[in-house]
């Protein structure tokens, strides 16, 4: 059956990576409100097959939130051509619902570098769903 794969281009190793993305590949974002942290969310990049066809290869992005109080939420896909959540980050902000008050807020995301963003990458465990952790 490899011929399969090779024949509908199943084979992730030569899948096209968009520059506009790297800045989200395996990174971590912090999540504050008035200054003060309330949590995280990272991102990863992977490879995705679009609409119409499912031949056309591009990329996708998932996001993960994770708040101070250690509680974890399922991971969402973003994906072009509207990439709604990379033009959040971009823009300094990210937008989601906050079990602590029980409304959307939009908070403000400053991406985390260096060593913080490599011990925060380890202890969040990005792509571990909530259902999954201990």
């Amino acid at each position: 059956m490899r011929w399969l794969g090779r024949r509908f281009g199943l084979d992730e190793t030569d899948w096209p990576q968009d520059p506009r993305l790297d800045q989200f590949r395996e990174a971590v974002w912090e999540l504050s409100l008035g200054g003060e942290t309330r949590g995280w969310v990272t991102t990863s990049v992977m490879p995705m097959r679009s609409f119409p066809f499912f031949w056309d290869k591009q990329e996708q992005m998932w996001t993960q939130v994770h708040w101070v109080d250690g509680r974890h939420e399922y991971c969402e896909e973003d994906y072009g051509p509207e990439w709604y959540s990379v033009e959040e980050l971009r823009g300094g902000h990210f937008s989601t619902w906050d079990p602590s008050v029980s409304e959307d807020v939009d908070f403000e995301a400053t991406l985390v570098t260096g060593a913080e963003r490599d011990r925060l990458w380890t202890q969040l465990d990005h792509g571990l769903e909530p259902h999954s952790r201990d």
